[in-house]
């Protein structure tokens, strides 16, 4: 988008600036352009490509002569067009004429290089005379110094022949009134002695000012490979075109390889007209002087066309077409670069999509997972803008989509509720029966599959079965908006069946997988959970449990069930504990979760029980209908059972007490007589601390959880500390308590195993905050957050920080991930990996706490770590000389490994002033400001830590005492 109307070129403000600086330096012309009201520097105002509008120009001119305080500033400017440093143009225009009169000629021709306000349209011309009328278009008010600036420039000409400066009459103004201003120009063509000395000065600054021209047009064309994004190097190719040519709006259009609509790029143009124009310079159609068309052609392909586009009635000037051709040739070998470029970088992403592929796919074992992970995967490796994957359901004949990627959010969403049903698309039916690979186009396919294909912008789709030996898995597809050549085509589908082979390979590994797990978790005589699993049934139950509900536990164990065994054999045993489990389901039906805890024990745990005496109805049911014969091997059989009930109120239960609890029960009715009922009575809570855990499990949900930020601060300049990040915390905003630090809640929700949950949720927030920060500097301010050893465990965390990053556009290198180094997180399997993981998506890692924990030189040695953070037990001792070696030993250690370090807890002014002397360059403490519920990129100031704390929390605030629970 254009910022204002280009009416005015370089050329016109670059004199006048080149005036200003010349009698009053730079100072004058930062004036000038304040008083202006102008926003561009002088660089960019002074650039070939620049254009102003005809009122910047005018309060240019106004403010130079302020500025100057010469009332004839303007005529001065126009009269120095052709001494010191020539413009190019003029030089361009100037040298190709042979006298005087021969310039004034050409003025009519020579005006739109330079304005598309103003017109001469009356132009008499004799040999030492000319009268010109010069009209300033209508709608723009006229300025006086406007005119002198056209009179200095009249003037001017005769000098470039050696001849004295012409004389010029202005009998009429548009100011007064009249339809155009009027000059009368007369000059001597005799010559002085001197005349020879500056007609060859002017010839050699001539020579010289076009060898700069040469050069201009050359490193613009160098400037074309800089960047490595296909917009940006069109944009340049647009812009530097005025390096060549010097007009009002310049076309680039380009070519389509797939046959699809040209690229057309434009500046000083309205979308209309740059549309228009292209339309009829690929339909080959004469423009006749409106605009210069050259193509941009290299030895290997012709790449499209560029034009330099003229103010109506206006043409190029001689030699406008060779430099415009020189150009386009060096714009068509910057694209045969960039496009060899592209195609090496799109080769080289393929491979390492190709590989990260394999890796995660190795490396997980859920099939919604590895959708997700090949969906993810498949535009890079493709070189397509969409990709999904269906899995079949052979039972209902539909494919039902579970990942998709490159899709809208709207659209993703409308895809994965979709379902493809068989009968309804011939597409999958040849899917499904040939096994090979279907291309289809949104146009071209069923009415179904159409609907869908243009509900998502998906116009050519490729889809291939995922086959794992015979087994026909899904399908997965890559589309692309726009129609694509059969070329491309062909090659995504070759690419694409590589892709599914190792896809379909790793679902099958899956599903095995999946397999061997229910069994792990299930009872293989029963099909009810074992152990284990009730176990995590039942903590979640009590997770979920509201503050005013019962979970009761229903533990059952079958009476002298040996004698079976024994007197029947263990198959008529087996036999017995399949009825007993189909009793047991039909007496729980929906109402909660049954297991079979090992041998003749079963357990029911029942969520949202309204009384004590609902769970003891339900027990009195269970053994009420064990009771009743069995029917096995031929003989009914009469059994009989001890049941013990449990019940817990509210949230925050412990499942194995509660277990325990309901287990004993069981023995007492054992005790008592068998084929009974006992109770254990609620497991309450004791004190406030289990209340406390009750509250902790819904706080999240309750969206009481809270980020406070403690600014990261640059001290490497002397003079000024600057705030580069923050350190996410968090804090639990207790609707009766007020606002709680970590180590209030924290070992519950490790012990309660809800860390986990917590920790995502601080990335998520975390990355949300710092997208909205302000960047006061030139490097983007990060964030660190900590992470407990077990969420490095879930197999959630890596979907979530790519979630989060991609959610609110954050740079990954902006994500600091901090992991405490200690015994229990260096033996658990898979964290070097996981580690790794999260680095290749760009996350950097910092090992918090260092120097404290199980062996610091081995986790240096192992871990992927970027960072080191310096204990605050270190810190608080400096000055003290042994602690402050070690903490000078610490960042020669780190820069000898490349590691960056930040030291915790600085607190005073002369630890601040150890640490900067011993080349440390990050710091975190209270010295420069406590955690906050936002983050002040401002610094209160190296001011003593009692002054800053005193304005923070009161003057009873114990800086000690606060650090320790942050």
């Amino acid at each position: 988008m254009e910022v204002e109307p280009r009416e005015t070129a370089s050329t016109t403000i670059s004199l006048l600036l080149r005036h200003v600086r010349r009698h009053g330096g730079e100072t004058a012309v930062v004036e000038v352009l304040n008083r202006a009201g102008v926003k561009q520097g002088a660089a960019m105002l002074e650039d070939a490509s620049s254009w102003v509008s005809y009122d910047t120009r005018i309060r240019l001119f106004e403010a130079a002569t302020a500025v100057l305080d010469d009332p004839n500033t303007m005529f001065a400017v126009g009269a120095d067009a052709v001494t010191g440093d020539i413009q190019p143009v003029l030089v361009q225009l100037l040298s190709m004429l042979a006298s005087p009169a021969a310039i004034y000629r050409a003025l009519p021709r020579m005006v739109p290089k330079f304005t598309t306000t103003s017109t001469i349209d009356d132009m008499q011309v004799g040999r030492t005379s000319a009268t010109v009328r010069y009209r300033l278009h209508d709608g723009y008010p006229h300025s006086r110094l406007d005119c002198q600036y056209a009179q200095g420039l009249f003037s001017a000409v005769p000098v470039v022949f050696g001849l004295s400066p012409a004389r010029v009459a202005h009998p009429t103004c548009q100011s007064d009134g009249h339809a155009a201003c009027e000059y009368v120009v007369t000059w001597s063509m005799r010559f002085h002695w001197w005349s020879w000395r500056r007609r060859k000065r002017f010839v050699e600054d001539s020579l010289s000012v076009l060898r700069d021209k040469v050069r201009e047009v050359q490193l613009a064309a160098a400037d074309l490979v800089r960047s490595d994004h296909v917009d940006e190097v069109l944009a340049r190719i647009v812009e530097g075109a005025a390096s060549a040519v010097l007009a009002p709006g310049y076309l680039l259009i380009l070519a389509s390889d797939d046959g699809g609509a040209p690229i057309v790029r434009h500046r000083g143009l309205s979308a209309k007209r740059a549309d228009d124009l292209a339309e009829r310079i690929l339909r080959a159609e004469d423009l006749s002087t409106s605009a210069l068309v050259v193509d941009i052609c290299s030895t290997r392909k012709l790449h499209g066309y560029l034009a330099a586009v003229f103010a109506e009635g206006h043409a190029a000037m001689n030699g406008d077409r060779s430099l415009l051709e020189a150009y386009a040739g060096h714009a068509a070998a910057a694209l045969d670069l960039f496009t060899a470029l592209e195609e090496s970088r799109c080769e080289g992403a393929r491979t390492a999509a190709l590989l990260g592929l394999a890796h995660e796919l190795a490396t997980s074992d859920s099939v919604e997972v590895l959708a997700g992970i090949v969906a993810s995967a498949l535009p890079a490796i493709v070189s397509a803008e969409m990709a999904s994957v269906l899995l079949w359901d052979a039972e209902r004949g539909e494919l039902r989509p579970i990942a998709a990627e490159g899709l809208g959010e709207s659209e993703r969403e409308l895809l994965l509720q979709s379902t493809i049903h068989v009968e309804q698309t011939p597409e999958l039916m040849g899917l499904l029966t040939k096994r090979e690979r279907v291309v289809v186009t949104a146009e071209g396919a069923s009415p179904a599959l159409s609907s869908l294909l243009r509900a998502i912008g998906a116009h050519s789709t490729v889809a291939v079965p995922l086959l794992a030996g015979d087994v026909f898995l899904g399908v997965a597809t890559v589309s692309w908006g726009a129609p694509v050549g059969p070329e491309r085509m062909t090659d995504a589908a070759v690419r694409l069946d590589g892709a599914s082979h190792q896809c379909a390979t790793a679902m099958q590994k899956a599903r095995l997988l999946a397999t061997v797990r229910h069994q792990s978790q299930h009872d293989s005589l029963t099909g009810l959970p074992n152990r284990a699993l009730f176990a995590l049934n039942l903590d979640a139950a009590l997770s979920a449990c509201r503050a005013d509900t019962l979970t009761a536990i229903v533990f059952c164990d079958l009476d002298d069930f040996k004698r079976v065994n024994d007197q029947l054999g263990h198959r008529a045993g087996d036999e017995l504990l399949r009825q007993v489990a189909a009793r047991l389901r039909t007496q729980l039906g929906n109402a909660g979760t049954l297991g079979r805890l090992g041998g003749d024990e079963f357990a029911l745990v029942i969520d949202d029980v309204s009384s004590e005496q609902e769970a003891i109805d339900m027990a009195d049911r269970v053994v009420e209908s064990l009771n009743r014969p069995f029917r096995v091997d031929g003989r009914d059989l009469r059994i009989s059972a001890s049941v013990g009930v449990s019940v817990h109120e509210g949230q925050g239960g412990h499942g194995e007490r509660l277990l325990d609890a309901a287990d004993s029960a069981m023995y007492s009715a054992k005790r008592t007589g068998r084929n009974q009922v006992a109770v254990a009575g609620r497991v309450r809570s004791a004190d406030g601390q289990n209340s406390l855990v009750s509250e902790l499990s819904s706080a999240l949900e309750a969206d009481q959880m809270r980020l406070f930020f403690q600014p990261v601060v640059d001290i490497s300049c002397p003079t000024t500390d600057r705030v580069v990040g923050a350190e996410a915390l968090v804090r639990w905003e207790h609707p009766r308590l007020g606002i709680l630090v970590p180590a209030a809640f924290l070992p519950l929700a490790q012990e309660m195993g809800l860390i986990a949950d917590l920790d995502l949720w601080v990335v998520g927030e975390a990355c949300a905050a710092a997208a909205a920060w302000p960047q006061p500097g030139e490097s983007p301010l990060t964030v660190a957050v900590n992470l407990d050893a077990s969420t490095l465990e879930d197999e959630r965390l890596l979907p979530t920080v790519r979630a989060a990053l991609n959610r609110n556009n954050l740079r990954p290198e902006r994500l600091l991930l901090e992991v405490v180094e200690s015994r229990a997180l260096i033996d658990l399997p898979g964290i070097v990996e996981r580690l790794v993981e999260l680095r290749r998506l760009g996350v950097r890692i910092s090992l918090d706490d260092f120097g404290t924990g199980y062996s610091t030189l081995t986790w240096l040695n192992t871990l992927p770590v970027d960072q080191i953070k310096i204990d605050r037990s270190f810190i608080t001792n400096v000055p003290d000389e042994v602690s402050t070696s070690l903490v000078q030993g610490i960042l020669a250690l780190a820069a000898k490994l490349n590691v960056e370090v930040i030291a915790e807890g600085v607190e005073t002014i002369e630890q601040l002033d150890i640490l900067r002397a011993s080349g440390c360059v990050l710091v975190q403490g209270y010295l420069f400001g406590r955690p906050k519920p936002t983050l002040e990129t401002r610094l209160v100031g190296s001011a003593p830590l009692a002054s800053v704390i005193s304005t923070m929390a009161g003057a009873d605030f114990t800086p000690a005492a606060e650090a320790r629970i942050v």
